[in-house]
């Protein structure tokens, strides 16, 4: 049985994995929470909704990894049904917010 020198050849590295952009309306008053983890200026009970929508949103559409935050538009809107309306946040200003997750 002949031996080499010669290392065997590598799989390649797997292919870049998809993303998608999803634009959500999400409120004007979120923003600070969700660019910098601030939710200071939030009351107890809108810091839990927005945990709670934090956690949906990783698992929903990031399935677990990191999803990352894209163009804000920065024109404000009132919005009476927005992405945030399930979680207890009533009618208010809103701004589309591109979040870019993997497929």
């Amino acid at each position: 049985m002949l031996q080499s020198n010669i290392a065997p050849l590598r799989s390649a590295p797997p292919v870049l994995s998809a993303r998608e952009t999803i634009t959500l309306s999400l409120p004007v008053h979120w923003l600070g929470a969700i660019l910098y983890g601030d939710v200071a200026s939030l009351l107890e009970e809108e810091q839990a909704n927005f945990f709670r929508w934090l956690r949906d949103i990783n698992n929903d559409l990031g399935h677990g990894g990191d999803v990352l935050v894209g163009n804000i538009n920065t024109n404000e809107y009132f919005a009476r049904y927005h992405d945030a309306a399930e979680y207890g946040v009533l009618p208010c200003m809103c701004v589309d917010v591109d979040l870019i997750c993997e497929v």
